[in-house]
């Protein structure tokens, strides 16, 4: 499945709490959907990525260039993240992030975008939703991702992780928020 993890408003910090897996996916799949949606709005070029066009990740970055622009910080991020965690040298690059990079930025820029504003990320998150797509990309992880935890080098599990665990049902535990559509 195609996601970005918008596990803080903070760029940095939510590829930092990316699982080891979801860092790698993260580069790959976002830097899909960039190239995507560039196309969508105008973009040619036989050597760009083409998918999952009508994937909610997708039309949120096909939107506007202001979407676009947040998932092309966070999936640089991510990219830097994929460096670090794996000691990759500064010059080295994830080839489909550097496939984003062969997009000219004025070309980008002057797309006829369908709109002008920026928009909340999607929550591509199945039945964890809430009010704030943070909090539900928090449930999302925290419930459903745990068997990929595992982070290297010096990072770890996030300090939000067990506020966002919800019981299984006929346990006590009562989360805030709409977790879980409710």
């Amino acid at each position: 499945m195609v996601n970005a993890f918008w596990l803080d408003r903070d760029l940095q910090t939510a590829v930092e709490w990316l699982v080891d897996k979801h860092v790698t996916s993260s580069v790959f799949e976002c830097s899909m959907v960039l190239t995507t949606a560039a196309q969508l709005n105008g973009v040619e070029g036989e050597d760009l990525y083409f998918t999952h066009r009508n994937h909610p990740l997708t039309q949120w970055a096909a939107e506007s260039y202001d979407n676009w622009r947040r998932l092309r910080a966070y999936t640089e991020a991510a990219h830097g993240e994929w460096r670090y965690r794996w000691d990759h040298a500064p010059e080295d690059r994830h080839g489909c992030w550097a496939t984003v990079e062969t997009l000219d930025p004025e070309t980008v820029r002057e797309l006829a975008w369908p709109t002008e504003a920026a928009t909340d990320p999607p929550q591509v998150t199945g039945e964890w939703t809430a009010p704030d797509y943070v909090d539900a990309y928090r449930y999302y992880y925290a419930n459903e991702k745990r068997h990929l935890f595992q982070w290297s080098k010096d990072r770890e599990e996030p300090p939000w992780i067990a506020e966002y665990t919800v019981a299984a049902e006929g346990t006590e535990s009562d989360p805030s928020g709409d977790a879980r559509g409710e």
